[in-house]
């Protein structure tokens, strides 16, 4: 009987474990806690974020991977992961708004610091294809906090 109770005692306490960053969901990442930064109002809507995020790959061969959130057609994400297995810990995620205007708001997170040159490498994919290094000369300067 004690091993069975001690067992079970066991599987109780693993279940109250903090969750390893192995398991970490997109749900848990787009989070104020892994928030970096964000730009507000971007002149920019879905379809040209995609067609622009091609046409980077092609002139400047950095891939990054534009995806519908399911089931909702206002958001979306911009992700950037290091290799094609990465899991979200790994991942830096711009999470995109699509406001009525047709304009975007975007949250970048990252489960790891330091990623502000990878979110700025991202945004200038989106916003300036043909710029392979950062280019904020689209800032919307009102935004710019980092």
């Amino acid at each position: 009987m004690k091993p069975l109770f001690a067992l079970a005692s066991l599987a109780v306490l693993a279940g109250c474990a903090a969750p390893g960053t192995a398991g970490l969901s997109v749900d848990q990442l787009e989070t104020e806690r892994y928030q970096l930064t964000e730009r507000r109002r971007l002149p920019i809507d879905f379809p040209q974020v995609q067609q622009n995020l091609f046409r980077h790959a092609k002139v400047c061969g950095e891939t990054y991977t534009f995806e519908m959130v399911p089931r909702e057609s206002a958001f979306g994400r911009v992700v950037y992961r290091p290799t094609p297995d990465a899991g979200w810990d790994h991942s830096v995620v711009l999470g995109l708004t699509l406001l009525h205007n047709r304009t975007i708001n975007v949250k970048a997170y990252s489960y790891y610091p330091g990623q502000m040159d990878r979110v700025h490498r991202m945004l200038t994919a989106m916003m300036k294809p043909d710029a392979c290094g950062v280019d904020n000369s689209w800032e919307n300067k009102l935004d710019v906090d980092d």
